[in-house]
């Protein structure tokens, strides 16, 4: 699939947990400083239908995510040290709201950040894995070099052969 119809799939992810919120109703969650204490089991059936909302909105933000990332070309220690960055600020950003009580985002949007953050961890590990087997591969296949005097004498060679084809025919 394009990177454009990813970014599609995001933003209608994104839309659909509003709409999951909106049918859901107001919720007051109260969760701790740890993000992945809603994920209880007391959490998940007193709000199942929240859990779904702010799990499809945690999808939502790591393809859109991903797709962004995938905008850089075969740099993958660099897509890796990304969205390491990204995933530690994320879980940060989310520790401390919750701890603090300040509300910049909405819980719900807070915890769909923290576990958007924490998903990051495979393409994390599949791209630290490619740059190494990127790295290994290429320094396999390289071509030794050729100087220039084997050059010639490679392109002499090949001219000789081709003029004694052609008086045998």
């Amino acid at each position: 699939m394009s990177k454009e119809y990813w970014v599609i799939v995001a933003v209608v992810f994104l839309i659909l947990s509003s709409v999951l919120d909106s049918f859901a109703g107001p919720v007051q969650l109260v969760v701790g400083s740890n993000p992945f204490s809603f994920l209880s089991a007391s959490s998940l059936s007193t709000y199942p239908f929240t859990a779904v909302a702010i799990g499809v909105r945690a999808l939502g933000f790591l393809i859109f995510v991903l797709a962004a990332v995938s905008t850089i070309e075969r740099q993958y220690f660099l897509k890796a040290v990304g969205l390491l960055t990204l995933g530690v600020l994320a879980e940060l950003y989310a520790v401390q709201q919750l701890a603090t009580g300040v509300n910049v985002t909405p819980v719900n949007y807070t915890l769909s950040i923290s576990y958007a953050g924490a998903a990051l961890v495979l393409p994390i590990l599949i791209y630290l894995l490619k740059g190494v087997v990127g790295g290994i591969g290429a320094k396999i296949v390289e071509a030794p070099e050729e100087s220039a005097g084997e050059s010639k004498e490679r392109i002499e060679r090949i001219k000789k052969l081709s003029e004694g084809e052609k008086d045998s025919n």
